[in-house]
Parts: C-alpha cells; sequence; structure tokens
C-alpha cells in the first residue's frame, strides 16, 4: 500500500498560503481595504511557486485542503457548507482552484480535498435547510437531524436522493477540479447514531449500535 505524507492547509486559491483569518468588525474602508489586499495576494502565483517547491523539500507528497466548498461562516472553519457544488467565494475563483491544483499536480503532490458529507449548513436563505419548506427534504427531521453541538443538519443516509446527491457531489470535485483523494469530515457522525458526542473512545470501538446512521 502507498504511503502518503500529507500537509494540511487551509484553502487559499492560487497562493498555497498557510493563514488563520481573524474574525474582527471593520469599517466599510477597512474592509475593502482587506478585501483588495486578499485579491492581491490570492492572486499571486509567485505564492505557489514558492510554496510548493518548498513542501517538496520538506518531504511530503500530498496536500490535504480545507475548506473547500462554499461556506458562509468562516469561524467554522468552512465546515458549515451552503453549496455543496461550489469552492469557496472567500478565496477566488473556480479557475483559481483549478490552477492551484494543476501547479500541485505539476510538482508531483498529490491534492486531498477535505470533503463535509456528515452535516450542513442551518442556514435557510443560503443553503440546503428547509429547501422544499419542509426539514426532511435532505436531512432527518426534527431533533433526529439536528447536530446540537454545531448547530448544523444531519442528512438522512437512507434516503436513495441523498446517496445520489452526495455520490454526485464526490464525483463532480473528481472529474470538474481534477482532486486526487477525500478526507472526509467527522466519519463517526455518519456511521454512528450518537455521532461520536460524549462518548469515550473504549465505547466507540465496542459500540453494538447500527454500523451506518439511518
Amino acid at each position: 500500500m502507498e504511503t502518503h505524507l500529507g500537509l494540511r492547509t487551509p484553502f487559499l486559491l492560487g497562493s498555497c498560503s498557510l493563514f488563520n483569518q481573524q474574525m474582527e468588525s471593520h469599517t466599510m474602508e477597512e474592509t475593502m481595504i482587506r478585501q483588495k489586499r486578499s485579491q492581491e495576494l490570492t492572486h499571486t502565483p509567485t505564492l505557489e511557486m514558492m510554496c510548493f517547491p518548498l513542501i517538496k523539500r520538506l518531504g511530503y507528497n500530498a496536500v490535504q485542503i480545507m475548506a473547500v466548498q462554499e461556506h458562509s461562516y468562516y469561524v467554522r472553519f468552512g465546515y458549515h457548507v451552503t453549496n455543496f457544488f461550489a469552492p469557496s467565494s472567500h478565496f477566488g475563483t473556480s479557475d483559481d482552484l483549478k490552477s492551484l491544483i494543476d501547479r500541485a499536480h505539476k510538482m508531483g503532490l498529490l491534492v486531498l480535498m477535505d470533503i463535509v458529507h456528515s452535516h450542513a449548513s442551518n442556514n435557510m436563505l443560503d443553503g440546503l435547510n428547509m429547501f422544499d419548506g419542509t426539514d426532511a427534504h435532505y436531512f432527518h427531521s426534527r431533533s433526529k437531524g439536528h447536530r446540537w453541538m454545531w448547530d448544523s443538519r444531519l442528512f438522512n443516509y437512507g434516503s436513495w436522493e441523498v446517496h445520489r446527491f452526495l455520490l454526485s457531489n464526490a464525483r463532480w470535485w473528481l472529474e470538474e477540479y481534477k482532486f486526487d483523494r477525500f478526507r472526509f469530515d467527522v466519519v463517526t457522525s455518519m456511521m454512528y447514531t450518537h455521532h461520536g458526542l460524549q462518548v469515550s473512545c473504549d465505547k466507540l470501538l465496542c459500540t453494538k449500535q447500527p454500523f451506518w446512521n439511518l
């Protein structure tokens, strides 16, 4: 089995820069200045050219990109997805992401996507929640479909339509953006009805609860 040494990095289109974005309040003028600086940073190919060779020299052969899917609330680090078929507009355009992945491939690096199929944003205006006017179109209804710790919605994996939606979504990222692998976020929440919440590691390994959260 081939082993991949991975570097986990936030998704900054066109730059491969490691950063932590602070959630602060700004005036309109300050916000515009920050956005302009972010765009200048994001679209500078020199950073890609500097970053990927450094990653190679450090001995890594794969990069995992986080916060790829569109999300509205960045303090959640990109895990409250609002649009599963769109790269995040926080960091650039679709072409920027394609360019970033293409450059990584030219450097001999695999690109892994941190994909979120375990839950979705609770937003109703820009997310899937209440998409058809009910709370059970993609998710379990009532409390079963709500992850209280993250205030997010839980998919109903017993639904054939949900299977089609999530599988087609995974295929779309592979074909459209040429990602090589996935890292699925919060797999325990997908596997177990207790979602791995307030459960010890020993109990998690020995649990007799259903293997798949249907």
